[in-house]
């Protein structure tokens, strides 16, 4: 009988642990442009994954429910996709990218979520940048509106600090329904340890 109930209690254990292991994983940004103070032009939105080195690890960006006033796609290297369902963007060959015509005077939105691999000692960094339809000047700033450096075994380095552009993490659902499971579990326990 001992067995059994260690057996079960192992059983249950690796159950939670498995149920949770979404709380684990790698977070979803939602990345949000602000074009309301830039006029109402056409412009082109630089979306990019590269390499910092040749030694870099595998990552894969994916970017989905893409909301704004979007125009035509033109992917270089390995991104692949459309606006209308996903885009994939990958740094196998050092860069990919997808530049994407926008036109300006709202805000267009996206969530990026990364795929990091192993195998690489150097990191990769996903930017976003806004140019004039002839890509003669960049838009509301000279560096990136967004960048998201991304090192293995680190935390995501997110840096847009400014007025045009925010990368905010989503949070998981999951984490609700863990802490709810778990509070629920402890009462449980004490319950049947009171009696």
């Amino acid at each position: 009988m001992l067995n059994l109930k260690k057996f079960l209690s192992g059983s249950l254990l690796a159950v939670a642990l498995g149920a949770c292991a979404g709380v684990f994983a790698a977070p979803v940004y939602h990345v949000t442009i602000d074009t309301s103070t830039l006029g109402n032009s056409n412009a082109v939105l630089d979306l990019e994954l590269g390499a910092l080195t040749g030694n870099a690890a595998p990552v894969t960006a994916t970017l989905n429910h893409f909301m704004g006033a979007y125009g035509a796609s033109d992917f270089s290297g390995s991104a692949s996709g459309a606006i209308g369902s996903s885009v994939r963007l990958v740094n196998d060959a050092g860069y990919s990218g997808l530049l994407q015509s926008i036109i300006l005077g709202g805000l267009f939105s996206f969530d990026l979520s990364f795929d990091v691999g192993t195998g690489g000692l150097d990191g990769s960094s996903f930017t976003a940048m806004l140019y004039n339809a002839d890509f003669s000047a960049t838009l509301g700033m000279d560096t990136p509106l967004v960048q998201i450096d991304l090192m293995p075994g680190q935390a995501d380095v997110v840096s847009p600090a400014n007025a045009f552009a925010s990368a905010t993490a989503v949070p998981e659902p999951s984490t609700l329904l863990s802490m709810v499971t778990g509070l629920g579990l402890l009462g449980f326990g004490l319950r049947r340890r009171a009696r």
